[in-house]
C-alpha cells in the first residue's frame, strides 16, 4: 500500500515519530530516528502519522519520485529471483554520485530480511562508503533492519590507500574480488540459513562512472543483475548503461529528485566522522623491526615511510594475511612507531595517502612510482 505522503527529513536531525511510518522498508512506527549529518532519509507516512523534528531540514515530497515506491518493482523482481530458485542473487548497484545508490542497497537489504532472505553487503565506495573508513571497502551480513548503513557493524575489510579509484582502478577491482569472495564464506559460517536457502549479495559501488572502469568492477562481482541508479539522463550514464547491458541483465532504478545533493564539506565531515568511528581511543607502541610496511599491496621500507613525515597519517594494520583495523601514526622514528587505534595485535602496516590533523583530512602525494604497485 503506497504512503500518503513521503517527509523528507535532512541531518543532524532527530525524528520522533507519531503514528505509523516506514524509512526504506523498516517499520519505525512510534520511534526515535537519529538522521545523520548529510544524510536524507524518506519517512514514508500513514495518514494518521506525524513527525517532531528537531534539527535539520524537513519537507514533504511526492511518492512518485521519493521513498520506495518507485523502486518498488525492481527490488520484488531481485527478490522474486532469489526465492524461486532458493540461491544466492548478486546484486550489483552503480551510478554517479548522489544517485542513491547506498539508499537503495538499504531498502533492498531491509525487504529482503522482511521476506526471510539473508542479505549482505559489500561496500566497494572507497571515497564516501559506509561499511568502511575512507580507503578502505567493507563487508557485512545484515542481520536487522537499519535506516543508515552506518548502523551495520562490519566484519570483513579490504584496504586500498586512496579515497578516489582514478589511478587505483586495477587494484579497487582486486580488492572487490577478494572481499565477494570472502564474504561468501562468511555468510555460510555467521548465519543461520540453510544451505538451500535463498540469500542475496548487494555489492554496491562508488560514483566514479568511467565504464571501463565498472565494466572491470562487473566482470570480477560476477552479479546477475546491475542496478544502474538514474535515468540515464547525463551521457555518462548512457555509456555505462550501454556496456553494461551488453553482458549482464541490467535494471535501470529512477534516482529521488528529493535526493539532497551533498556539499563538500558535508562529504569532508561524513569522511571524518568515518575516520574517527574506526580509528579507537587506545595508543600501541611497536618497534618497527616487528611490523612489516605496504603501500597499494607492496612491501615498502621503512626508510620511505619515514622520509615523508609520517605524523597523522591514516593507516590500516593488519594480522594474518587481512585486516584487522585501522589507526592513525602518532610519532615514528628509526626503531619505534606509535599508533592511535583499537587494535593490540598487528604485524604489518599499512600506509595511505590521507593525513588527518586536528580533525582535518589532508592528502599527500609520496612514494615513488615502484612503490605505488598496480
Amino acid at each position: 500500500m503506497a504512503p500518503s505522503a513521503v517527509q523528507m527529513v535532512r541531518g543532524p536531525a532527530t525524528v520522533q515519530v507519531i503514528g505509523r511510518c516506514h524509512v526504506l522498508g523498516m517499520d519505525v512506527s512510534l520511534r526515535t530516528i537519529e538522521v545523520r549529518a548529510g544524510k536524507a532519509l524518506p519517512f514514508e507516512l500513514d495518514a494518521d502519522c506525524k513527525l517532531d523534528v528537531q534539527g535539520g531540514e524537513s519537507w514533504i515530497a511526492g511518492a512518485d519520485n521519493a521513498g520506495t515506491c518507485m523502486w518498488q518493482e525492481i527490488a520484488e523482481n531481485i527478490l522474486a529471483l532469489g526465492s524461486a530458485a532458493a540461491t544466492t542473487v548478486v546484486v550489483m548497484v552503480v551510478g554517479a554520485t548522489d544517485t542513491g545508490k547506498s539508499t537503495f542497497s538499504t531498502y533492498l537489504a531491509n525487504l529482503a530480511l522482511g521476506r526471510g532472505i539473508v542479505p549482505c553487503i559489500v561496500d566497494g565506495d572507497i571515497g564516501q562508503g559506509d561499511l568502511a573508513p575512507p580507503t578502505a571497502l567493507g563487508a557485512a551480513v545484515i542481520k536487522e533492519q537499519v535506516v543508515d548503513l552506518r548502523d551495520a557493524q562490519a566484519g570483513l575489510f579490504e584496504f586500498v590507500g586512496a579515497i578516489t579509484p582514478a589511478g587505483a582502478e586495477k587494484l579497487v577491482a582486486q580488492k572487490l574480488k577478494s572481499l565477494v569472495g570472502r564474504m561468501k564464506k562468511t555468510m555460510m559460517m555467521t548465519t543461520t540459513a540453510t544451505p538451500a536457502a535463498a540469500s542475496l549479495k548487494i555489492v554496491n559501488t562508488d560514483g566514479y562512472s568511467d565504464p571501463l572502469y565498472k565494466w572491470m568492477l562487473a566482470s570480477v562481482v560476477s552479479p546477475d543483475v546491475v542496478i544502474c541508479m538514474g535515468q540515464d539522463s547525463s551521457n555518462n550514464n548512457n555509456d555505462l548503461a550501454r556496456a553494461l547491458l551488453s553482458r549482464w541483465e541490467l535494471f535501470v532504478a529512477p534516482s529521488s529528485s528529493a535526493q539532497v545533493l551533498k556539499t563538500h564539506s558535508e562529504r569532508v565531515g561524513r569522511r571524518m566522522e568515518q575516520y574517527i568511528r574506526h580509528v579507537g581511543d587506545g595508543l600501541v607502541s611497536k618497534s618497527t623491526d616487528a611490523a612489516r610496511f605496504f603501500y597499494r599491496n607492496r612491501p615498502i621500507p621503512r626508510n620511505a615511510v619515514l622520509a615523508l613525515g609520517p605524523e597523522g597519517m591514516f593507516v590500516a594494520l593488519g594480522s594474518r594475511r587481512r585486516i584487522a583495523g585501522f589507526g592513525v601514526i602518532e610519532s615514528m622514528d628509526a626503531h619505534q612507531v606509535s599508533i592511535r587505534t583499537g587494535v593490540q595485535d598487528f604485524s604489518t602496516i599499512h600506509a595511505s595517502e590521507i593525513r588527518l590533523r586536528k580533525n582535518h583530512e589532508e592528502r599527500i602525494t609520496f612514494f615513488s612510482s615502484q612503490a605505488r604497485g598496480p
